[in-house]
């Protein structure tokens, strides 16, 4: 098999949350209102979380938060995906060993990856943020009367940080960077192939993400899962975006075993005949759940913001939410609409009992 590395890749362009978030906030505007004395610590919290956007992004210590494992990584496979076909001296190498013409199919057949972590600052706005995450999270159980499904939510500062064995744990890291391994094949028109291990790292754009992977344990055979654990990073200009992290990771768990139980549904009345079919299913449902959470959190922060005495000023683009042109936010917009008319509460209860009743309105 033979040997490929990947150059670096350094953080560049927009995130998955700023670019849900993108203008929404600037933090000449931010402002704190007089509150009363059971709000003030939060306030004041609030007030050194805002201090976060404006400083200056780091890239040591690089610690590790977790040692190789398989994970079909979509972020990774998009960036192999993006930067394989570049390769001019690759393709070259690859048309003298298989021969082909104009096109050679690639497939990545499996992905090894290390997570690495620079540790959050010890500075009074990275523990303000570590108790604001704390204190939000336990607003949205508390709105739903259930219990907190975190066994912990923590700021890791050494390598191999303890994951727990029941519950979901949030580590809070200022970024989050990924090695790999991957295995590629690619095969010509022939039927000819060959293999690559292609090794690279490459630092997350992904401020926090819950996302669904779908699983081949048999032939045929297709399972869902997301990770036990979730990484929130603060490295964001957007103030707005930083305050978003823990409720949309939070919502995406909390509709997640809904949108888990439409899917296995959907797949056992019509059951996908490959891989690739299976993806497209899931990244359908995916959209329908981001539709829900993009709404349900512009309306928690709205009203978490008011109860605390914190004043945001109006969106510069004049629009409730940005939301960017990407595949995966295609009922975003319609979303926002829909919790805004039937309100927090109930847009909750609905998804939650029915995603399809939910789908239906977008």
């Amino acid at each position: 098999m033979e040997q490929l590395e990947l150059e670096n890749r350094k953080k560049g362009g927009l995130s998955r949350r700023q670019l849900m978030t993108r203008g929404l906030l600037g933090l000449t505007a931010w402002a704190v209102n007089p509150v009363g004395h059971a709000f003030g610590a939060i306030a004041d919290d609030l007030e050194k979380v805002s201090r976060i956007p404006p400083m200056e992004g780091r890239e040591t210590p690089l610690l590790v938060l977790q040692d190789y494992k398989s994970d079909p990584d979509a972020e990774i496979e998009r960036h192999l995906r993006k930067q394989l076909p570049r390769r001019q001296d690759l393709l070259k190498q690859i048309q003298q060993k298989i021969g082909f013409e104009t096109r050679v199919r690639m497939a990545i057949e499996a992905i090894q990856v290390r997570l690495l972590f620079i540790p959050q600052s010890r500075e009074a706005p990275a523990n303000a943020y570590l108790r604001y995450c704390r204190d939000i999270t336990d607003t949205i159980f508390r709105m739903n009367r259930m219990d907190s499904f975190y066994a912990a939510i923590t700021c890791p500062e050494t390598s191999f940080p303890a994951f727990s064995e029941s519950g979901i744990t949030a580590f809070l890291v200022h970024r989050l960077a990924k090695k790999f391994q991957a295995v590629c094949k690619f095969t010509a028109a022939s039927g000819k192939n060959i293999k690559y291990t292609v090794s690279g790292s490459i630092y997350s754009n992904h401020l926090g993400a819950v996302d669904l992977e779908i699983q081949t344990p048999a032939p045929g055979r297709y399972e869902l899962a997301r990770k036990p654990f979730t990484i929130w990073q603060n490295d964001t200009a957007n103030l707005y975006t930083l305050m978003a992290i823990p409720i949309e990771e939070t919502l995406h768990y909390l509709l997640g075993v809904a949108t888990d139980r439409a899917l296995t549904h959907a797949m056992q009345a019509r059951p996908p005949q490959s891989l690739a079919e299976a993806r497209v299913l899931a990244e359908e449902w995916m959209a329908v759940e981001e539709s829900a959470v993009g709404g349900l959190v512009n309306q928690l922060l709205k009203r978490y913001c008011t109860e605390h005495g914190i004043s945001l000023p109006a969106p510069g683009n004049g629009d409730e939410c940005a939301v960017p042109p990407l595949q995966q936010y295609r009922y975003r917009q319609r979303g926002l609409q829909v919790v805004a008319d039937i309100g927090f509460q109930d847009a909750m209860a609905l998804y939650l009992e029915s995603p399809t009743r939910f789908r239906r309105r977008l």
